[in-house]
C-alpha cells in the first residue's frame, strides 16, 4: 500500500471514529424546588416537587425515586456507599401508582418500567414535576433489616430526597432539598373567662402580627469565587437546632448548619461552581425557632476561569498534523486529505 493510500485509510478510520462519538451536551447540576416554603408539622401538606438538570436516559431501565425524609451529614448518597435506614431515612409508602403520595417514581422516557411510574417521566431536558404529600414532621423509618426508627423533623433537617430508581445507582440524580416546618403552636387551653374588672378594653381593628424572630449574621468575606467557601457566623437561633442555608433570590439550598447550646452558629458554606456571578444573599433559617438572618455576598467567576477567545486553527503541515485533523468534522477531514494528496502529486510531477 502506497503512502498516500495509507494516509487516506487512516483518515477514513479517524473520520468514522469521530462521527460515532455522541454529541457533546452541557450537564447541569440536578436541583429540586418546592411549591410551598413551609410545611405543617402536625397535618398533611400538599406540595408540587419540580426537578431540573437531572440526567435523562431514553429507554433506560429505572429513573428517579422521589422521597420525603432525612439524610445524615457527609456521604449519605447510595453512590458513595450510603444505605436506607442508616445514612438516609424516608417516609414509607407502597410502590403502587395510587399510593398515598409520600413516594414518587419518575421514569426515564421509554423505559421498560415506565408503566409503573406515578410521577411522570424525566424530560429530555432533565426536568420533571410530581405531586406529593408531606405527612407532617414526624415519621417512622424502616431499615433493610426491618428495624424501625423515629425521625422528628422539628429537631433534624428533613427534605426531598432523590436517588436512582429500581436498583440503578446514579450519582447525577442524587439530591437533597430541605423542607422547613412551621413551629408547632402552644397546646390548646380553656382558661376561665375573665371578670368584668379583668377583661381587657375592646381593641379597634386587627391586632398587629408578631414580628418574626431575627438572627444577626456576619460573613468572613464579602466576595467569594464560585466553587469557593465563605464562613458565616451569627446569633439569635435556638439552642442546638438545625439551620437551613440558602443562596440568592431563587433559594438555592446549600449544606445545612447547626447552632450550638448558646444559639450561635459558625458555618462554612460552599458556593456551587455553577452559580451565576453577581450580587447574592446568604440566608439562614432555624428549623424549630424560625429565626432568620441574611448577609449579602458577591460571587465572582470561578477561580481560573477564562473567557474563551476565538482563534483560527493552524493549517496542516506537510507531515499532516493529526491533532488538527481531530478537531474537524468527517467531511472536512476527507476534503483536507484530497487536497493533501493533490499537493503531493503536483510536487512529485
Amino acid at each position: 500500500m502506497s503512502r498516500t493510500a495509507r494516509a487516506l485509510s487512516a483518515l477514513a478510520v479517524t473520520g468514522a471514529a469521530l462521527s460515532a462519538l455522541p454529541p457533546a451536551t452541557a450537564v447541569a447540576a440536578a436541583r429540586v424546588s418546592l411549591s410551598v416554603s413551609t410545611a405543617d408539622p402536625d397535618y398533611a401538606t400538599a406540595v408540587t416537587v419540580r426537578g431540573t438538570g437531572f440526567q435523562s436516559v431514553a429507554k433506560a431501565h429505572g429513573g428517579v425515586y422521589v422521597l420525603i425524609g432525612w439524610v445524615s451529614d457527609g456521604a449519605w448518597q447510595p453512590s458513595k456507599g450510603g444505605a436506607a435506614g442508616s445514612t438516609y431515612r424516608y417516609v414509607q409508602d407502597s410502590e403502587a401508582k395510587d399510593n398515598r403520595g409520600y413516594q414518587r417514581f419518575v421514569a426515564f422516557p421509554g423505559s421498560d418500567t415506565a408503566s409503573s411510574a406515578n410521577g411522570g417521566t424525566v424530560g429530555a431536558d432533565g426536568s420533571w414535576s410530581a405531586e406529593m404529600i408531606i405527612p407532617g414532621a414526624r415519621f417512622r423509618a424502616v431499615d433493610r433489616a426491618g428495624n424501625t426508627s423515629e425521625v422528628d423533623c422539628t429537631r433534624v433537617t428533613c427534605g426531598i430526597i432523590t436517588i436512582g430508581a429500581h436498583g440503578v445507582v446514579n450519582p447525577n440524580n442524587e439530591t437533597f432539598t430541605p423542607i422547613r416546618f412551621a413551629a408547632p403552636g402552644p397546646p390548646a387551653a380553656n382558661p376561665p373567662a375573665p371578670t368584668a374588672a379583668q377583661a381587657p378594653p375592646p381593641q379597634q381593628g386587627t391586632p398587629a402580627a408578631q414580628p418574626a424572630r431575627a438572627a444577626t449574621l456576619t460573613a468572613a468575606a464579602g466576595v467569594v469565587a464560585a466553587g469557593g467557601t465563605v464562613t458565616v457566623t451569627g446569633a439569635g437561633f435556638a439552642a442546638d437546632e438545625q439551620i437551613t442555608v440558602t443562596l440568592g433570590a431563587s433559594k438555592l439550598f446549600l449544606a445545612p448548619a447547626k447552632s450550638d447550646a448558646a444559639g450561635t452558629v459558625n458555618h462554612t458554606a460552599t458556593i456551587p461552581a455553577d452559580v451565576t456571578a453577581g450580587a447574592h444573599t446568604i440566608e439562614l433559617t432555624g428549623a424549630s425557632s424560625g429565626a432568620t438572618g441574611s448577609v449579602p455576598l458577591t460571587v465572582t467567576a470561578a477561580a481560573g476561569e477564562k473567557t474563551p477567545q476565538a482563534s483560527a486553527p493552524a493549517p496542516p503541515s506537510e507531515g499532516f498534523d493529526w491533532r488538527w485533523a481531530a478537531g474537524i468534522g468527517g467531511a472536512a477531514l476527507v476534503g483536507a486529505a484530497i487536497l493533501l494528496v493533490r499537493k503531493r502529486k503536483k510536487v512529485r510531477s
